[in-house]
């Protein structure tokens, strides 16, 4: 007759498994705000002290906070049920979100709580302790303990809220081949800051909004569709009945690069990340969960670079959807690819329509002519011979001046730089400034050309 046996994973083994579950540091903290958006928090603050030896995070939140039970009870992992019915406006929803996203980037997790009229608790999770003790224990502390902590900011005097303290870093690699642990943490925090911008960016305006800080700096939303820019172009809206709410599709088309102020462009990473972020921006309960790229929908173009499709989702599709633990990938359901697909066409369509225009104006000119060989697949600038300006300057030379000066014309046509031209003007169009160009420099560079010659010989 068969028999049962309990075969509970191993702690040590089992934490060393979570400490690899796929997150960096951005999508790690990312998941932390979400509790406290959940929790209703309308001030966050990460705050990384520079200079230290051993470096440490805080994440602090101005949310409705946790009793002590509560506490507990969050800590354990996987201490909610993923199937069940959440609030609309939950953002977690596997009930490890916190202690996966911190294991993954810390060996110590601190978290202290109070709630409002209540008094502050805390625990610790520590992965030396489990090794060593090969069990799923955590550390609970008294008040004299907790006001002992580092860098916390909760005490009596604080109505409500929840700190997170990160120490023993993981994400930072201490071996001789790494840069110094200060400038690793200032990189990844930047990052951070540009990653919290994008995905975070509806809950900094509106009725939902909340500040959030990093380093005592607060962080400004970065709006991935330039809604306010000139030039943008607002396309159609469909809204459907999904389970627990609407799903929201919204089309959208960027301004011309030559537009965009100078700062927008940037923070979206010039042209070329504009390119190659197009497609798909996927909301999940006002949460940035997918960034760019089409899913397979379609493939990127450099005419389509503008295009860009928004989808809002509620957290109750999570199991349709198969949104994972980290919250940062998804699948979408046959029958939403199918509704996505007729709204493809009309932002790609006319983002290629604002790239035709501005590449007319840009086309047309009397001095270079440019050749598309279609048999041959094959393009060709040079100078435009029927260029009257060119013919009578010819004319005045004699001829043996002429042919010198069209072979130095060919020349020139030739050894255009192409890859120079090309890598500026994905990186930084706007630095591009050939009205700069005056007949008063180019005579003096002649004049000098001359002079040095003369020496010469």
């Amino acid at each position: 007759m068969s028999r049962l046996k309990d075969l509970a994973p191993d702690p040590r083994s089992h934490i060393k498994t979570l400490m690899r579950i796929g997150y960096n540091l951005s999508s790690a903290v990312a998941d932390i705000l979400d509790n406290s958006i959940t929790a209703s928090s309308k001030r966050i603050e990460i705050y990384a002290p520079p200079g230290l030896d051993e470096p440490i995070i805080s994440i602090l939140d101005d949310g409705y906070g946790m009793s002590a039970d509560e506490l507990i009870h969050n800590m354990r992992i996987g201490c909610k049920d993923p199937s069940s019915e959440r609030d609309l406006n939950d953002l977690g929803r596997f009930g490890s979100g916190m202690k996966t996203a911190s294991f993954s980037q810390a060996r110590r997790l601190t978290v202290i709580s109070k709630s409002s009229g209540g008094k502050a608790t805390a625990a610790i999770w520590d992965i030396d302790k489990i090794e060593e003790t090969n069990s799923w224990c955590i550390e609970i502390l008294d008040d004299h303990e907790i006001c002992k902590l580092p860098m916390i900011q909760i005490n009596k005097d604080t109505d409500q809220g929840t700190q997170l303290i990160w120490e023993k870093l993981t994400f930072i690699q201490g071996d001789s081949h790494s840069p110094d642990s200060k400038d690793e943490l200032a990189i990844h925090l930047s990052g951070l800051s540009e990653y919290i911008a994008l995905h975070f960016h509806k809950f900094m305006t509106g009725h939902k909004k909340c500040l959030f800080f990093l380093n005592k700096k607060k962080i400004e939303a970065l709006d991935p569709f330039l809604t306010n820019s000139d030039g943008y172009q607002e396309g159609p809206t469909e809204t459907m009945r999904c389970k627990g709410g609407h799903l929201v599709i919204k089309t959208h088309v960027l301004p011309h690069f030559k537009r965009m102020k100078k700062s927008d462009m940037e923070r979206l990473g010039g042209s070329a990340g504009i390119a190659e972020n197009q497609g798909l921006y996927i909301y999940r309960g006002g949460r940035l969960i997918n960034a760019g790229g089409w899913l397979g929908l379609t493939r990127n173009s450099q005419l389509g670079a503008l295009a860009r499709v928004e989808v809002e989702v509620p957290c109750s599709i999570d199991q349709e959807w198969s949104t994972d633990v980290k919250k940062s990938s998804l699948q979408l359901p046959p029958r939403v690819k199918m509704l996505l697909k007729k709204f493809l066409a009309d932002p790609i369509k006319r983002s290629k329509k604002v790239y035709a225009y501005r590449g007319t104006e840009d086309k047309a000119n009397q001095l270079w002519k440019i050749c598309e060989d279609q048999n041959e697949g094959r393009i060709t600038y040079h100078f435009d011979p029927s260029n009257m300006e060119l013919i009578n300057l010819l004319s005045s030379c004699d001829k043996k001046t002429a042919s010198r000066f069209i072979k130095y014309l060919k020349n020139l046509s030739i050894n255009l730089p192409l890859n120079h031209i090309y890598q500026k003007m994905s990186e930084s169009p706007k630095s591009i400034d050939q009205d700069a160009i005056t007949l008063e420099q180019l005579e003096r560079i002649l004049d000098n050309a001359v002079e040095l010659n003369k020496h010469e010989n």
